[in-house]
C-alpha cells in the first residue's frame, strides 16, 4: 500500500487505542481486544496492519449494503469468503468494526471511523485505477509526435480528427521540425513517432511508409519552364539552386539527385522555411526543387511548378519510431491507425503501403495528370491541398 493510506491507517490506531476502547470499558464493556500491555505501556503505537484493497472495498461495500447477502454479490465472491475478509480486517486492527445478529448488523463506531478514514483512499485508487485502464485501453494519454512541418501542416490534421472520433480523451503535442531533428527526438525518446521523410535509418529505428510525393521544378512565371510540361534533374544543370539546408529531407533527395547525374548546381541561398523559399523564388533569384505537400504553402500567382520526370524524383514519407521500445498503448494504436486509414490523395501525392512504394507506378500516373498543361504554383498546390 502507498504511504497515505499508511497514514490514515495509524490515525485510526490512535482513534481505536485512545477513544473507542476506552469508551466501551466506561461503559461497563470490555474492549474486544486490548493492545498489548509492553505496547500500550511504552506509548508506543500499534504494528500497521497490512490491509489489501480488496479487504477495503469489502468493509466499504458491507457497510453500505448492509447484508452479507447484497455485499457478496456486489463483490462477486461468496459469503464465506467475504466474511473471512471481514474477520480478517478486525483481527488485523484489533477492533469489531460490525455487530452482528441474527437479523441485524450494524456498524460500530469503530468501523464507522474506519469508513471515514479510508473512503477516500479508495475513491482516489479507484479513479487512479480507471484512468490507468483507459490508458491501457488506448482511450486516453498523450501522443507526441515529431514531424517535418509539410507534413505536420498537411497530414497529421486529418489523421488526428480521424483517430479522435474513436478516443475523444487522447491528447496530441506536435513538434515540428526538418529530417534530423525528428531522427534526434526519436532516438532521445523524447517523442514516440516520428512524421518524416524515408532515408537511411540509423540503427535502432523502424519505418512505416504512408504516403509518396512527386517532386516538382518551381521557378519565376518568367523562367523558360513555365513553357514545358515536365522537366527532369538534367535541367537543373547550371541553375541557382534556392535550396533547404543540408540535413533535410528534401536536401538529402536532391543532392543525391544531383551527384548521381553530374548536375552542377549553385547553391547560393539555403533556406529553412517555406516561406523564405518562396520569397527567394519570387525575386527570381534561383530555382527549387519541392516534394508535392511542400506547394501548399505557395499561394501566389507568379511562380511555375513544372512535375520533374526523372528516376527518384519522389519522397516517400511515413512514421518513424523505435524499434526495440514499446509504444504507449495509445501511440501504438494510433500508428495502426495511420497505417489502415484509407484516404483520398491529392495530386501529385499517392498512398503507399509497408512493404509496397510503388514508384514507378506513382511517377507514371503523377506525369500523366500534370502533363496536360504547364501549371502555375497556385494551380499545384490547389491541386495537392
Amino acid at each position: 500500500m502507498s504511504e497515505e493510506p499508511n497514514t490514515l491507517l495509524m490515525a485510526l490506531h490512535v482513534l481505536i487505542n485512545d477513544q473507542v476502547v476506552v469508551s466501551r470499558a466506561c461503559r461497563g464493556h470490555q474492549p474486544l481486544l486490548r493492545p498489548p500491555e509492553s505496547t500500550a505501556a511504552k506509548g508506543g503505537a500499534m504494528p500497521m496492519p497490512d490491509l489489501t484493497l480488496q479487504q477495503l472495498r469489502a468493509v466499504r461495500t458491507l457497510a453500505a449494503s448492509g447484508s452479507f447477502t447484497k455485499a457478496a454479490a456486489a463483490e462477486h465472491i461468496s459469503q464465506s469468503v467475504l466474511s473471512r475478509r471481514i474477520k480478517e480486517v478486525e483481527r488485523l486492527l484489533r477492533v469489531r468494526l460490525f455487530d452482528r445478529t441474527t437479523r441485524q448488523l450494524h456498524m460500530t463506531a469503530a468501523g464507522h471511523a474506519f469508513l471515514l478514514m479510508t473512503g477516500a483512499v479508495l475513491d482516489d485508487m479507484d479513479m487512479r485505477l480507471s484512468r490507468f485502464m483507459s490508458y491501457v485501453a488506448a482511450q486516453s494519454g498523450t501522443i507526441i509526435v515529431a514531424a517535418l512541418p509539410s507534413l505536420a501542416a498537411a497530414v497529421l490534421p486529418d489523421m488526428m480528427r480521424g483517430f479522435m472520433r474513436d478516443h475523444p480523451e487522447v491528447e496530441f503535442e506536435i513538434i515540428d521540425g526538418p529530417a534530423d531533428e525528428v531522427v534526434e527526438r526519436i532516438e532521445s525518446g523524447t517523442v514516440e513517432l516520428g512524421l518524416t521523410a524515408h532515408g537511411d535509418l540509423p540503427d535502432g529505428l523502424c519505418f512505416t511508409p504512408l504516403l509518396q510525393e512527386q517532386f516538382y521544378g518551381v521557378a519565376h512565371h518568367s523562367h523558360p519552364w513555365a513553357a514545358r510540361s515536365s522537366i527532369s534533374w538534367a535541367d537543373f544543370n547550371g541553375e541557382t539552386v534556392v535550396a533547404t539546408r543540408p540535413g533535410t529531407s528534401i536536401r538529402a533527395i536532391t543532392d543525391a539527385a544531383f551527384s548521381r547525374y553530374s548536375i552542377s548546381v549553385s547553391h547560393r541561398f539555403n533556406a529553412c522555411s517555406a516561406a523564405t523559399i518562396r520569397g527567394l523564388l519570387r525575386a527570381g533569384v534561383g530555382v527549387a526543387a519541392l516534394p508535392a505537400f511542400e506547394l501548399q504553402g505557395f499561394a501566389v500567382d507568379d511562380l511555375v511548378a513544372v512535375p520533374v520526370d526523372s528516376p527518384g524524383a519522389t519522397r516517400v514519407t511515413g512514421v518513424m519510431y523505435r524499434c526495440s521500445q514499446d509504444l504507449s498503448p495509445v501511440a501504438a494504436r494510433f500508428l495502426d491507425f495511420m497505417h489502415a486509414t484509407e484516404i483520398n490523395p491529392p495530386r501529385g501525392v499517392s498512398r503507399v503501403h509497408e512493404g509496397h512504394t510503388g514508384v514507378e507506378e506513382f511517377k507514371r500516373d503523377a506525369i500523366a495528370s500534370a502533363r496536360s498543361s504547364s501549371k502555375t504554383i497556385t494551380e499545384v498546390a490547389r491541386d495537392v491541398g
